[in-house]
């Protein structure tokens, strides 16, 4: 192609291009051009591309193993770190009866319904009773405890005769609107007189 291009031109002093002049300037730089298009080595250049193109793929291609090899060992350091952390940790303390029985309360207070939370301020003071009763705290009901016990027996006393006075609410008075806030805090009283007692672990 670039052959037959340069082949109309006349490089005498009058040289043509089918039917129009052309200078004896652009004559020359048409040469030109034409002879260093015939002397470049494309057959080289085919050659340094392709060497080019394997050393480029050497390179990509032993950077993809050294990834996948490190991507390789960082999940074997997982699962001998997992090994290691369960070897390491202690298993959970066995929950004893108590244990169980008050996260049953504890799921009814974190409920999005009043009556459960109702239920578990209740539940949690006949908890705190039985407790009481086994604890050798003497009485014949609730009240009758709390009133003989003393202040140095029981460091949160205050505190649980609160929540037993909210429990009275709850029971006596159907129409009592009890709020999270509320029964949450019964709860947390509750809770902190059976840690007392050594009740709850």
């Amino acid at each position: 192609m670039v052959s037959s291009l340069f082949a109309v031109i006349n490089l005498n002093n009058s040289p043509q291009v089918i039917g129009a002049d052309v200078s004896p300037q652009l004559a020359q730089i048409y040469s030109g051009v034409f002879k260093y298009l015939q002397n470049i080595d494309y057959q080289a250049i085919i050659v340094d591309i392709k060497t080019i193109a394997i050393i480029l793929t050497v390179i990509f291609g032993t950077l993809f193993v050294l990834v996948v090899r490190k991507i390789w060992s960082l999940g074997t350091l997982k699962q001998e770190l997992n090994k290691l952390g369960g070897e390491f940790n202690p298993p959970p303390e066995a929950s004893t009866a108590y244990n169980a029985r008050w996260n049953e309360i504890k799921k009814h207070v974190n409920s999005f319904i009043e009556a459960e939370w109702k239920l578990a301020v209740i539940e949690a003071d006949k908890f705190v009773d039985d407790v009481l009763k086994t604890a050798g705290f003497t009485g014949e009901s609730m009240g009758e405890r709390l009133i003989l016990i003393k202040p140095d027996q029981l460091i949160n006393l205050q505190y649980l005769w609160d929540a037993h006075k909210l429990r009275n609410l709850l029971v006596h008075d159907p129409n009592f609107r009890l709020t999270h806030q509320q029964a949450l805090f019964a709860i947390n009283a509750f809770e902190s007189v059976l840690k007392e007692l050594t009740a709850l672990t």
